[in-house]
């Protein structure tokens, strides 16, 4: 009886992912969970425990007099020690992720940085071409509507002579006003050899000249009243005490060493 065997698998052929060495590996992220968790049990073993513990006296705590507010201090010592041991796990667990995702940046960046650079490069002398056929085209257009213009003048001259051979003794009419310009034409679109589009882009710049003036115009903004917040914030962190606009006052706020 001729029997006959299964194919082999051939080096050529994709494999099991998960049928290789390493392949029984967890997701990164469930992986670097795991890493936590085990630093946090090394650290400190039952620490999930004390921590349900911790919240639930924070919840009974009471400061009404000194004995219990001293009391809260220690519990707060507590707290503040359990979040140590968290975040010193959360620490040497996320090290070498972060290692990893630098090494990573960095080849990113050597190879991203020289196309910036590349592309800031040409888009430079793109501009720069473009820059001067927009000067071109804007003194065509100046051309053209001087021309339009002149000849609404003569037009309206000859009109005029018209009228006063005609009319001798009659009034001089008031000239209508000149036509408006003519539009814009498009800006040219030029193509490359393998379908990149190039055309000139109206941008609006600015740069700002009276620094006061101009703080006025974007008093309101959002953006602005919150880098106001932090900067008085941080003067009155650093001693200062009148702050023309601003009230500054103290208050009592709890201190546990």
């Amino acid at each position: 009886m001729t029997t006959i065997a299964a194919p082999r698998r051939t080096d050529t052929e994709n494999p099991n992912p998960r049928a290789v060495m390493g392949g029984n590996r967890p997701p990164l992220d469930v992986e670097a969970r795991h890493a936590f968790d085990e630093a946090l049990e090394e650290a400190k073993p039952g620490l999930r425990d004390r921590i349900d513990q911790l919240i639930a006296a924070s919840d009974r705590a009471t400061a009404t007099d000194a004995e219990s507010a001293g009391r809260c201090g220690e519990l707060v010592k507590q707290i503040r020690a359990a979040a140590k041991v968290v975040d010193d796990a959360h620490t040497s667990t996320k090290a070498p992720y972060l290692a990893a995702g630098r090494a990573v940046d960095s080849a990113k960046t050597e190879l991203r940085g020289p196309l910036d650079a590349a592309k800031v490069k040409v888009e430079a002398k793109q501009t720069q071409f473009l820059r001067e056929e927009e000067a071109k085209r804007q003194a065509e257009l100046r051309r053209q509507r001087e021309e339009q213009e002149a000849a609404w003048r003569a037009e309206q001259d000859r009109l005029a002579a018209e009228r006063a051979a005609a009319e001798p003794e009659a009034p001089a009419e008031v000239a209508p006003p000149p036509p408006p310009p003519a539009p814009e034409p498009e800006r040219q679109i030029i193509r490359g050899d393998y379908g990149a589009a190039v055309s000139g882009q109206k941008v609006w710049m600015n740069q700002v000249e009276d620094y006061e003036l101009a703080f006025i115009a974007v008093a309101n903004n959002e953006k602005v009243r919150e880098a106001i917040d932090k900067a008085i914030s941080n003067m009155v962190r650093g001693g200062v005490r009148e702050i023309p606009g601003v009230r500054i006052w103290s208050d009592v706020k709890a201190s546990n060493r």
